[in-house]
């Protein structure tokens, strides 16, 4: 069965577009008006379902963008990496991290339309059973979709400028596949996260770096720099070394960072690893600060060939 709001995926296993967790009882488009409820009240019931918040709390998709994206400024940072760099858990402990109050430049926890995937994720990371002890997130599902989940955090500043930041959460085989061939069908997710992300983080594997893999670790990161590099087009990179408690070999790392500084001149290098959960944090917030700020435009340059104001205007010189 199909909800009759387009927006709304509840009949292919998704939350209910307008929140109602028994959306068989309570959602009114999952419920269609019957042809003898009079006008009035379908007006009416249309009017209070305007100022319903059109969220289920899972990860965003396509469709939901258009309810979030008009109300103001938003930000997309781009999270690329391999297979298990650690992408997932790096977005998990910058949510955690504003749910003890930690700033994000500058900026503090104002809500989230995802609150269902971020508490999803998060509940590995706790302290809940005592039967069971903490672990890291699950790897990413690879699936079928061709745009990848999106994480919502609203953020506030103290002088009252807003941002609704969206960091996608997609498979490291995306990008894998997406550095080796650009326009393989199942890389249209990466070529999405590429061709709109505001900023990029760039999730570097330092354990597999370090581990009998380094060689396929360092070629495959490599990889999606050079690749990276052909889109970038100025937008703000960061390099995150993941798990930098376990150092890779000198002579790797520093392969990884002349090939950076040599195709994305202006990208930076910070280090994160759970040992240090501020660290996560610190690393999302880097790429949330370089881009809160669109770039300025260039300055118009209209030279004066002239000394009349009008021969100015019109681009001809006086004196001819």
């Amino acid at each position: 069965m199909r909800c009759s709001n387009p927006a709304c995926h509840v009949g292919d296993g998704e939350g209910c577009a307008v929140g109602e967790r028994d959306h068989a009882t309570h959602c009114p488009h999952w419920n269609t008006v019957s042809s003898t409820q009079s006008e009035a009240t379908a007006a009416a019931s249309a009017a209070e379902d305007a100022y319903r918040a059109h969220w289920s709390g899972a990860a965003l998709g396509l469709t939901d963008l258009g309810n979030l994206l008009p109300r103001g400024r938003s930000l997309l940072v781009g999270a690329l990496g391999a297979h298990d760099a650690g992408k997932t858990t790096l977005l998990v402990g910058t949510y955690l991290a504003c749910l003890r109050g930690h700033q994000l430049a500058g900026a503090r926890f104002a809500g989230s339309r995802t609150l269902g995937a971020w508490e999803a994720l998060s509940a590995w990371l706790r302290y809940e059973d005592a039967a069971r002890a903490p672990s890291f997130p699950p790897h990413t599902p690879r699936g079928t979709a061709r745009v990848p989940g999106l994480l919502h955090l609203a953020l506030r500043e103290r002088r009252g400028s807003f941002r609704d930041v969206l960091l996608t959460d997609a498979p490291g085989e995306w990008f894998t596949r997406w550095s080796i061939k650009e326009d393989a069908p199942e890389a249209e997710g990466a070529r999405w996260v590429v061709r709109h992300a505001d900023a990029f983080m760039l999730v570097v594997d330092c354990k597999r770096l370090a581990g009998p893999e380094r060689g396929q670790a360092r070629s495959d990161i490599r990889q999606i720099i050079e690749r990276l590099s052909d889109h970038v087009a100025g937008r703000p990179t960061i390099l995150v070394w993941a798990k930098s408690d376990i150092a890779p070999a000198t002579r790797v790392r520093t392969s990884i960072s002349e090939s950076l500084r040599a195709l994305i001149p202006h990208a930076r290098e910070v280090e994160s690893t759970a040992e240090r959960p501020e660290t996560l944090a610190a690393a999302v917030e880097g790429a949330i600060q370089a881009a809160w700020t669109p770039p300025r435009s260039r300055p118009i340059d209209a030279p004066v060939l002239g000394g009349a104001s009008f021969a100015a205007f019109r681009g001809f010189n006086a004196q001819s």
